[in-house]
């Protein structure tokens, strides 16, 4: 029975490969579809392909965070976002700031006075770390920790009061796209 079995598998295997071998030489026809869009899993591209568009995102975000990463000198500051489920979110494809579980802004950088072995080779060792998390804890509330001082803050959200505004503008050339993404920062404050 394993001997059929085996017999059987490898006279497909080998009918299949010929195939393969006797298609291969032949033209093929260029395929039907579009290039691929970076947007097309966010918004429906289908209405304009062939004329230039504007897609405007509004995002409403509460101050203390920043979407870019931080530098100063060899120190990197970034914020990352996790849901619910403690799960890391990608910054780029949160719609409503609301959804968001906590943040946590991450301090790095490279501490040349500590070092480690790699294949006998002594490098500087990356630290990251966590300065501050801020959790929500209702609808228009966060609490924040800084760690470094281990402070424990309320603060309450004022979305009517926008402090800032930020504006990113990304072209797709491919489907000639332009996503204007606009980033109202409200207004924060420590709760009494």
């Amino acid at each position: 029975m394993i001997k059929t079995t085996f017999w059987t598998i490898l006279l497909l295997l080998t009918i299949c490969t010929i195939k393969v071998l006797a298609l291969d030489g032949k033209k093929k026809h260029p395929s039907d579809s579009k290039p691929w869009s970076p947007y097309s899993c966010c918004h429906n591209l289908s209405d304009t392909p062939h004329r230039p568009g504007t897609i405007v995102e509004d995002f409403l975000v509460p101050d203390f965070y920043y979407l870019d990463t931080l530098r100063k000198g060899d120190t990197t500051f970034a914020y990352v976002c996790y849901d619910d489920r403690d799960s890391v979110i990608n910054a780029d494809t949160v719609e409503d700031f609301a959804n968001i579980s906590y943040m946590s802004l991450f301090k790095s950088y490279i501490d040349y006075l500590h070092t480690y072995r790699d294949h006998g080779k002594l490098i500087p060792l990356p630290v990251s770390l966590i300065t501050e998390r801020y959790d929500r804890i209702a609808d228009d509330k966060w609490t924040n920790i800084s760690y470094p001082s281990n402070k424990y803050t309320q603060l309450q959200e004022f979305r009517d009061d926008i402090v800032r505004i930020d504006t990113f503008k990304d072209l797709d050339s491919a489907s000639r796209i332009t996503i204007v993404s606009i980033y109202k920062y409200y207004r924060t404050a420590p709760m009494k």
